[in-house]
């Protein structure tokens, strides 16, 4: 067994082979039991400093989406005031954020097996940093759509798989820690760089807040993607290999649609549950209040669940974390009335869901192999990306629907629902995997 200084490739030689090639053994090779272990090459800090720059730049791709909102409510009631449409354009843009930072997912995951870790999160950082940009630049709320919908969108897309998953690639005991440290970096990156927007915002204006943005992503992702690789990539593999037989894998299907109701309910809970407090009496700044509660809960669970993923199995984990975000829907959204169950539901839909985040690459690398967590991991944002698409305006439309009005029974049903789906197929993958109740898997 030798390292291959030119691939960073562990190559084992066997009577069998040429001197010119062997066969490539992954970074799992440690858990396997023959005693390979890649990550052994490199310096301590190496694995450590891959999850901290996974950390920043989760920060910040994700951080400057939940910002938008900031941006988007300065525009709409100072700039673009008395233009409904120019207002519903801008509305546009924060779901078109959201939709590609999955729908890139299955490219992203690929380029980075085949090409670089290192290389396509810095290219996506670019992208970013030039969406941002452009955007300052622009006068219309279509020209925003352009540059931060699909252009900077395009960018979060390319750095959220490869800084999603490269932290499993170096872990084997703390993996689920690792994977929760690094994801936690999106609700970090949410409480930071929403506040700094506001007061740039306000001190400045949006075009000057953008600007600066665009200094702060080039500088601090640059600096964060030097340190993002894994132990090895397997340079035998091309884009012209892609593996299409995992779509024939029954598990595989039924990962995947369990990834979509996950996604199709993730995000409406968030998005309509501050219009559900307003309804029942609360002021718009408890509101705003609780929706932070379950911000915080959802950076807390990424770390817990993954923490809590080494301990008793990322599948178990998974079930548990999606049963208690069905039982927050069915139970404690109906009646989260008042801030005391207002507090107790934005703790454990946040927890959970947010959790959810951290085990969904886990779960792939335990199902479907670490070696290709990358583009596994990918293909499920790409199917989330639908989820996400279609989630929203299907629990606007059970609202605005007749005989619904503002008592959300019928949003918090659906989003249950969607749970429950995922629940049941999360189930159906576990016992495949093993059939024994007590098994750590």
């Amino acid at each position: 067994m030798v390292l291959d200084k030119k691939s960073n490739a562990w190559v084992h030689k066997s009577e069998t082979d040429s001197p010119t090639t062997g066969a490539l053994f992954t970074d799992d090779s440690a858990e396997l039991g023959n005693g390979l272990d890649p990550t052994l090459a490199f310096p301590a800090y190496t694995r450590y400093a891959v999850v901290a720059s996974c950390f920043v730049i989760q920060g910040l791709s994700c951080g400057l989406v939940h910002a938008w909102g900031v941006q988007q409510e300065y525009l709409a009631a100072n700039v673009y005031v008395g233009e409904p449409s120019k207002i519903k354009t801008l509305g546009y843009i924060g779901t078109l954020m959201y939709f590609s930072l999955y729908l890139w997912g299955m490219l992203a995951g690929w380029l980075a097996e085949v090409w670089s870790y290192r290389k396509l999160c810095f290219v996506g950082i670019v992208i970013m940093a030039l969406g941002q940009l452009l955007a300052s630049f622009c006068k219309e709320p279509w020209q925003l759509c352009l540059t931060e919908g699909i252009v900077f969108g395009l960018g979060i897309g390319l750095v959220f798989s490869p800084t999603s998953t490269a932290p499993a690639r170096w872990f084997t005991k703390r993996r689920g820690l690792a994977t929760g440290i690094a994801v936690a970096g999106v609700g970090v990156g949410g409480l930071v760089i929403a506040p700094l927007t506001e007061y740039l915002v306000r001190k400045t204006s949006v075009e000057w807040s953008l600007r600066i943005s665009a200094i702060y992503i080039i500088v601090l992702g640059s600096i964060a993607c030097y340190f993002v690789r894994v132990p090895f990539q397997d340079k035998t593999r091309t884009l012209r290999n892609f593996d299409w037989y995992a779509f024939g894998d029954r598990r595989f299907a039924i990962h995947a649609c369990m990834v979509f109701f996950v996604t199709a309910a993730y995000i409406v809970p968030y998005a309509f549950l501050p219009e559900f407090w307003v309804a029942k009496g609360l002021s718009s700044q408890t509101a705003s209040v609780l929706i932070a509660v379950a911000n915080v809960a959802s950076s807390v669970g990424r770390v817990a669940t993954g923490f809590a993923a080494d301990y008793v199995g990322v599948l178990n984990s998974l079930v548990l974390c999606l049963t208690i975000a069905s039982i927050s829907c069915f139970v404690l959204w109906p009646f989260a009335t008042g801030v005391g169950v207002g507090v107790v539901m934005g703790l454990c839909y946040g927890f959970t869901a947010g959790g959810y985040w951290s085990l969904a690459p886990l779960a792939a690398g335990k199902l479907f192999g670490i070696d290709k967590l990358a583009s596994n991991a990918g293909i499920f944002y790409t199917v989330s990306a639908v989820g996400a698409w279609l989630g929203g305006p299907a629990a606007g439309a059970i609202l605005s629907g007749p005989g619904h009005g503002t008592n959300f029974i019928g949003m918090s049903v659906y989003v249950g629902v969607l749970w429950l789906a995922a629940l049941v197929l999360a189930v159906v993958n576990r016992t495949l995997f093993s059939k024994s109740i007590m098994a750590k898997i």
